[in-house]
């Protein structure tokens, strides 16, 4: 009975840690862009490396979607 137990807390720990580290490597290599609102030209702008960020900006994390993978009837965006 012990080693059931024992053998079923360590595929717990195993899994959990395998599933964090893929979805870390999943969510990293995505195509992400950091944009910061720019009142000159009323919208947000790239952020490139070495730029201070200061509280109060308006940043926004976006990823880059191809859109050659849709459809040609479009896809609707909706709240679910």
């Amino acid at each position: 009975m012990m080693v059931i137990v024992t053998l079923s807390i360590f595929i717990f720990i195993f899994a959990f840690c395998l599933g964090s580290f893929v979805r870390t490597r999943i969510f990293d290599n995505q195509d992400w862009s950091m944009l910061r609102w720019n009142s000159d030209v009323l919208g947000y702008r790239p952020v490139s490396f070495g730029t201070k960020l200061k509280q109060g900006d308006k940043i926004i994390m976006a990823l880059y979607l191809d859109t050659d993978e849709f459809p040609e009837e479009g896809v609707v965006y909706d709240a679910d």
